[in-house]
């Protein structure tokens, strides 16, 4: 269940940016003014302009920064956000409504769960959307495999 590079590059282009969060100093994922103008409610979308830098630690309270030192935090976004927040009714894949609570579930009931193949043939299909609905404007399937990981670890077998 890898996620191969061919994987997330028919889905969408990730960067990094060389601006560090100015909080846990951790370098980020650039996103474009797509995907803020939908997850930052107004006014915040408003001060923040186009250049963006998603923090990928989940720890930090910071989810965007930019180097004119906008800062939007933990609560701040339109959605809870897959990293930030460890919440089961928050989305691990935000392309295809995928929530923690379904991983769980199938998890708990099957002992395995058919969802990240149910997104690789999304993404094979040309259905996702990952820069626009994905807060950190990339593939989701890292953030799923984390995430199965951590509900496994807490799977009482």
């Amino acid at each position: 269940m890898s996620d191969s590079p061919e994987t997330h590059e028919a889905c969408c282009h990730a960067s990094a940016t060389p601006y560090p969060c100015p909080i846990c100093g951790n370098a980020g994922r650039k996103v474009s003014a797509l995907t803020l103008d939908h997850h930052l409610p107004q006014p915040l979308r408003a001060e923040f302009r186009d250049e963006g830098t998603f923090c990928l630690s989940p720890e930090c309270e910071i989810v965007y920064c930019n180097p004119a030192g906008r800062q939007v935090r933990r609560g701040e976004t339109v959605l809870p956000v897959t990293i930030k927040d460890a919440g089961d009714d928050v989305h691990v894949c935000y392309c295809f409504d995928f929530k923690r609570s379904d991983l769980r579930r199938e998890l708990e009931q099957k002992g395995r769960t058919e969802i990240p193949n149910q997104i690789r043939k999304g993404v094979k299909d040309g259905r996702c959307d990952c820069e626009r609905k994905n807060p950190q404007g990339a593939c989701c399937l890292g953030n799923v495999a984390a995430a199965i990981k951590d509900i496994q670890k807490g799977v009482k077998r």
